[in-house]
């Protein structure tokens, strides 16, 4: 990266064309992709080195990215964006950087071994079933971001993911997907995947699908994450809240007692936890709603008019060729500590347990009205009687979000956008039925 002198000259060249409000965003790493397909195996490795410089004034702005470094010399675009405005330096947090971004990155043997070992656990758990498509990719990065605003700040990511198709074996068989993410890939666990895998095959199989139903059901993490990545327009930016008010009961409250969601960049050991956001302001948590009543939205403090000294950072940028925009980073359903799966299944007697999203499903605000394809069980006493699959949950959004009966504590982050975070919980007033 160029050293400080080089970037005082950029800022001073700047000024002299009129954009004195200016910051220098810069971004280098290292990735590894490894793939088993049809076309057989395959391996590479990248290394990448960009910036991008936003400058301009009260009037308009303009934006020029670029390979390698930034240079005092380079010919400045006329300004043609809209009024740039950037915030002014918070103090950061402490913060200890996590050990494991010093680890190497994946090597070809262990990622082959990998992939190769999901196929295996597989096999064991449907004979015949295999590997269709296996995908491992993970990559470095160290970021710095430099304003005249005061913003200096550097910090360093690191994240894995993983992509798998299977299929069974039977005749027509359909595949099953499943996308991943954790920031080591030492964190992925072949069995464990395996057995997600294999029970959406043998769900899509064996499941039939009730003609229509209601009842509690017990709704597991991926499909509560999936659910809760729908509802992201309710909690991302200045209109969330008008949103909101339109689910809001009587009294006020969006949801029950056990809805409480919060939005944490700095998460411990999340795949996107860092200091500061893409702008350099500093991340923490954010409570959206607090065991059901709306507190905030996840905003630009552009957006609302305000300072940012009193704020919490939430503006996100995947690369050095992105514009930063508001996004969550781990948003997650706070789960309840002592309460676990097996107490949650033991309190139905008569309902269903479902464990794996079939698609994104649909959500109406303006109808309130939500449904979203599934694959689970029949739950009868606290146990599974038979395999549900072609089904669709539905229901109102406001039915979904203050039904919240009970919150387990068994929180896991999925890769939908930002890292959704949910538990298992158990809903009630929701319908089930077949798929047309």
């Amino acid at each position: 990266m160029t050293i400080k002198s080089d970037l005082d000259g950029i800022f001073r060249s700047l000024n002299r064309v009129g954009l004195g409000e200016a910051e220098i965003f810069r971004k280098q790493g290292r990735a590894r992709r490894f793939e088993i397909g049809p076309e057989g195996k395959a391996g590479s490795s990248s290394v990448e080195s960009g910036w991008a410089v936003r400058a301009g004034s009260s009037r308009a702005s303009m934006l020029l990215a670029g390979t390698g470094s930034p240079r005092a010399d380079l010919r400045w675009p006329d300004p043609d964006g809209q009024p740039l405005r950037l915030p002014e330096a918070i103090p950061v947090p402490a913060w200890s950087p996590p050990a494991d971004l010093d680890k190497s990155l994946v090597g070809e043997s262990e990622a082959f071994a990998l992939l190769t070992d999901i196929e295996g656990a597989l096999s064991r758990e449907v004979p015949g079933g295999r590997l269709l498509r296996g995908r491992l990719e993970e990559g470095t990065s160290e970021t710095s971001i430099l304003s005249t605003g005061g913003v200096d700040v550097e910090f360093r990511s690191r994240a894995s993911a993983l992509f798998v198709e299977v299929v069974g074996p039977w005749q027509g068989s359909g595949s099953a997907v499943l996308s991943l993410a954790e920031r080591d890939h030492h964190h992925f666990q072949p069995v464990a995947i395996a057995k997600r895998l294999a029970n959406r095959l043998l769900l899509a199989q064996e499941g039939s699908a009730p003609s229509r139903e209601r009842g509690d059901v017990l709704i597991g993490s991926a499909v509560t994450a999936r659910i809760l990545a729908s509802l992201l327009p309710l909690f991302l930016g200045v209109e969330a809240e008008a949103l909101a008010r339109r689910l809001t009961d009587k009294t006020g409250r969006l949801g029950s007692d056990g809805l409480t969601i919060v939005d944490d960049g700095r998460f411990c050991g999340g795949i996107l936890e860092s200091p500061v956001d893409g702008e350099g302001l500093p991340t923490g948590p954010l409570v959206l709603i607090e065991r059901g009543r709306y507190r905030q939205s996840l905003a630009d403090w552009r957006q609302v008019d305000r300072q940012p000294q009193s704020d919490i950072g939430c503006v996100r940028r995947e690369g050095w060729r992105e514009l930063p925009h508001v996004s969550p980073s781990h948003l997650f359903l706070q789960p309840q500590s002592g309460v676990g799966v097996g107490e949650l299944l033991g309190a139905v007697s008569r309902g269903h347990f479902l464990l794996e999203p079939l698609g994104s499903g649909l959500f109406d605000f303006q109808e309130d009205r939500f449904r979203i394809p599934v694959c689970g069980f029949v739950l009868r006493q606290g146990k599974a009687s038979a395999p549900l699959s072609r089904t669709w949950l539905e229901g109102g959004i406001s039915t979904f979000l203050r039904n919240i009966q009970a919150v387990a504590r068994d929180l896991t982050f999925h890769p939908l956008g930002a890292m959704i975070g949910a538990p298992t919980i158990l809903v009630n007033g929701l319908g089930l039925r077949a798929a047309e």
